[in-house]
């Protein structure tokens, strides 16, 4: 057997790594909310579309490094984030605030 098979290899990288380091940028993007004068509804609009301009080029960063796991704790966040968005929209009955 090859000592360079990918079966004997070990993962790198954690899960829940990925999860703090979400929630971090995600906490982060709250915190610019201070300096910045948005509408609370275009807020979370920009919020679930800006988030993936941080997150996908950071999970291809994770996954090229050999951190798979690292990377689906991030994208996990990101969802979330989004179901939460769409969440709150469908409880508001999508409110028009434009």
């Amino acid at each position: 057997m090859d000592n360079d098979s990918t079966a004997l290899k070990p993962r790198r990288g954690s899960v829940w790594l990925g999860l703090v380091l979400g929630v971090l940028l995600t906490v982060l993007y709250f915190e610019l909310r201070r300096y910045l004068s948005v509408d609370p509804i275009h807020w979370v609009i920009l919020l679930g579309a800006f988030q993936w301009i941080y997150i996908l080029p950071l999970v291809f960063i994770l996954r090229a490094r050999r951190h798979p796991r690292t990377a689906m704790g991030l994208l996990i966040v990101g969802l979330l984030v989004m179901a939460a968005i769409v969440a709150l929209f469908m409880l508001n009955g999508f409110p028009h605030a434009f």
